[in-house]
């Protein structure tokens, strides 16, 4: 009897030792399992973060990723641009300096022209009216009148219509107007230093030779010569 019950105990503890190796040894290992999952898990989600930092994904990576390489793109762009440019070469500029130098030329070969021709037509004009002021006196002596003063008309109108070829024109009325003047007085005056005209007729031309400077210079400024032109002047020769 007592060999039984003691058989009996001892197959129970085989049992509940068995049961209890279910409980915690068992359970010990599918926790650990479990753990393992998990561990896993956590890697695979530090491995994928990683991965998208270092590819840039993400809400933020994604966002510079695209502004860097549009960035990238601009800078490309403009680069092509610039290197598109073309570029003037040494012989494009020479040859640009050689045009404008042949335009200048020719400008100012036209200006000279003009200016020249002016010079010509108003030289022309003051012998013109030089010779028109002789005969006009001549035939107004002639007829009986008084041909004082007259020539101030004469020397207005001359130099009046010798300004109107242009620069070129008023430059030959001021000088041959000035030449003719100073010539003339200073003759008066080498006459009145040896004796041959008195000093009050001397300073009586010197004063007659500013009066005619005077209506020369209105005349060359565009005045009107008939300011100067007396009643007894022919109308044939009014301006």
């Amino acid at each position: 009897m007592k060999c039984a019950l003691l058989l009996t105990f001892v197959v129970l503890l085989v049992v509940c030792a068995d049961d209890t190796h279910a409980w915690f040894g068992g359970g010990g290992s599918s926790r650990s399992s479990s753990r393992r999952s998990d561990s896993s898990k956590s890697s695979s989600r530090s491995g994928s973060s990683k991965t998208n930092r270092k590819s840039g994904g993400g809400w933020w990576g994604g966002s510079r990723s695209s502004s860097s390489s549009q960035s990238v793109s601009s800078s490309a762009t403009k680069s092509v641009q610039k290197q598109e440019k073309p570029k003037a070469s040494v012989i494009d500029k020479v040859k640009g300096a050689i045009s404008g130098a042949i335009d200048n030329v020719n400008t100012k070969a036209k200006e000279v022209k003009t200016y020249v021709k002016g010079y010509a037509n108003g030289a022309k004009e003051m012998h013109n009216t030089y010779t028109e002021m002789k005969t006009a006196t001549k035939q107004m002596v002639k007829d009986g009148k008084s041909a004082k003063g007259a020539d101030k008309y004469f020397h207005a109108k001359a130099n009046y219509k010798a300004a109107q070829h242009g620069p070129g024109g008023k430059a030959a009325a001021k000088h041959i107007s000035d030449a003719r003047e100073t010539y003339q007085t200073a003759f008066k005056k080498g006459k009145n230093i040896i004796g041959k005209v008195s000093d009050e007729g001397y300073n009586e031309y010197a004063a007659d030779s500013a009066k005619d400077q005077e209506a020369n210079r209105h005349g060359q400024n565009g005045g009107d010569p008939n300011k100067y032109r007396t009643k007894d002047i022919p109308d044939k020769y009014k301006k």
